[in-house]
């Protein structure tokens, strides 16, 4: 229960910016409840460490994206 909490607690996070909060929500919440009876150690293992690379993924190429917008915004600024 710990890793659920702490994923969505991150989805909203690193969605505050993005606006893509409930789609970000609702897949980390699908996840779960597609796994949730799951009781092989291995594979329980597996998907935790999955849920992790893509909120990881997701956090790199949101900061990827807030970069260039950020860039963007200031080459206007100094365009004229």
């Amino acid at each position: 229960m710990q890793l659920y909490r702490d994923c969505l607690r991150l989805a909203d996070y690193i969605s505050t910016r993005g606006g893509n909060r409930d789609i970000l929500r609702r897949q980390v919440i699908d996840a779960f409840r597609r796994n949730k009876d799951e009781t092989d150690p291995k594979k329980i293992e597996d998907q935790k460490q999955a849920a992790v690379r893509g909120l990881s993924n997701y956090m790199f190429f949101e900061a990827q994206r807030l970069a260039k917008e950020e860039i963007e915004q200031g080459k206007d600024k100094f365009d004229g």
